[in-house]
């Protein structure tokens, strides 16, 4: 899977993400502190990861 150079979060990130958020322990603002993205992107990370898309999509000029 070729990932954009500017992607902060893998897909191990995104999963991982996604399964703190799950237990209810960690807060989205704690959760972007440690992973070192804004709040916004974290949503957004929790959107698709609801929708079970945790890869960013893909290029469809490849």
């Amino acid at each position: 899977m070729n990932i954009h150079k500017r992607t902060r979060l893998t897909l191990l990130d995104r999963q991982e993400i996604w399964r703190l958020y799950q237990t209810r322990t960690w807060k989205v603002t704690q959760l972007a502190e440690r992973f070192r993205v804004s709040r916004p992107t974290l949503y957004e990370v929790l959107k698709r990861a609801r929708l079970q898309e945790f890869a960013p999509p893909r290029d469809s000029t490849n």
